[in-house]
């Protein structure tokens, strides 16, 4: 007994000290958890991987630094794909979006990877402290793919998912040249709603375009407007209709995670997510959307107008397919079903 106390004191020992050798020998044995990006790009830690048609199974990553012109071959819009907390680029939004697009769209993918800054339990400070030096990096590279003429800025449209939506917005300091669209799907919200720095987080002033979903705005992500045009799915409902916050007895944020199974389905559905437009959130919610009636309607996710300007407001199905077409399909629904309800209590 006395030998495995003294084992265990010098392991202790070893712990405390940060100055002795065996301190680093006892840290090789521990799994890595929360950690800080070395403020530098090119960074070990994020990483960009190119999905073409030719190779979807078999993804090439690039070089920041120096991305081969023959390996964009035939040039096509380019689709950048950002993940957010205890993420990767096999998850969301890559998951729901990446096979889609390459499937159906004349388009090459680049999705990020940086899951050693955003491991669970390290959202804040450290994942929130590393947003900015994924998108320094992220933009270091848009820059180079530019300056070789590999693309045109017009060609490049960044699609983010919770932190990478972030992720993505903050790319807008430090590129070359102004961004042409960026998409933000649900936003996250902790560690950046109190932050009055519009350089900090997604805005419109961050590209030509900028369209947001939101999905868990009273939770995870934001209720006010942040883009050009933001789309407020069941915000009546206060939950993504057939969501639940329980999945295999597990707690899981459906709602959070709708924000990109609503924008994959987007890019295939032959109805559309149709979505009224109405002054925001307090206009909806008292109700004064009709003084908005003479505004155009417009369509939420991949095929959104780029004229499209304002907070939307629109219902979905409660599974799959979620999209519930044109709002005039929607009217003709609710009303054959007031009708048939009333001729049910008759």
């Amino acid at each position: 007994m006395s030998e495995y106390r003294t084992v265990i004191l010098h392991l202790l020992l070893l712990a405390i000290s940060g100055f002795c050798k065996g301190e680093r020998q006892l840290r090789g044995w521990l799994p890595e958890f929360c950690v800080f990006a070395d403020h530098e790009c090119p960074n070990s830690r994020v990483t960009f991987w190119l999905y073409t048609n030719q190779t979807r199974n078999d993804p090439v990553q690039l070089d920041p630094l120096n991305p081969r012109p023959d390996l964009f071959e035939p040039r096509l819009p380019l689709k950048i794909l950002i993940h957010g907390f205890i993420g990767n680029r096999s998850l969301t939004p890559n998951l729901e979006v990446r096979d889609v697009l390459l499937q159906t769209q004349p388009v090459n993918v680049i999705s990020v990877d940086y899951e050693t800054l955003v491991r669970w339990p390290c959202y804040f400070p450290w994942a929130v402290n590393n947003a900015p030096i994924v998108s320094e990096c992220l933009a270091q590279m848009i820059n180079n793919l530019l300056s070789s003429g590999i693309y045109r800025r017009e060609e490049i449209h960044l699609i983010g998912f919770s932190l990478g939506a972030q992720v993505a917005g903050m790319v807008a300091n430090y590129v070359s040249q102004p961004l042409a669209r960026i998409t933000g799907l649900d936003p996250a919200g902790p560690g950046f709603m109190t932050q009055f720095s519009l350089q900090q987080k997604l805005d419109a002033s961050d590209a030509d375009f900028v369209d947001v979903i939101h999905t868990d705005p009273f939770f995870f992500s934001m209720l006010p407007p942040m883009g050009h045009a933001d789309f407020y799915p069941n915000l009546d409902q206060l939950n993504q209709r057939g969501c639940s916050y329980i999945s295999n007895w597990r707690f899981f944020n459906c709602n959070h995670y709708r924000a990109a199974v609503y924008y994959g389905e987007s890019i295939v559905s032959r109805r559309g997510f149709w979505a009224q437009q109405c002054g925001g959130w307090f206009d909806f919610f008292t109700q004064r959307c009709s003084h908005y009636s003479n505004m155009p309607n417009s369509q939420m996710g991949y095929f959104v107008s780029e004229d499209a300007s304002g907070s939307y407001f629109l219902s979905t199905h409660e599974v799959s397919p979620f999209a519930k077409g044109p709002l005039i399909d929607v009217e003709m629904d609710i009303a054959e079903y007031r009708k048939l309800s009333n001729l049910t209590i008759n």
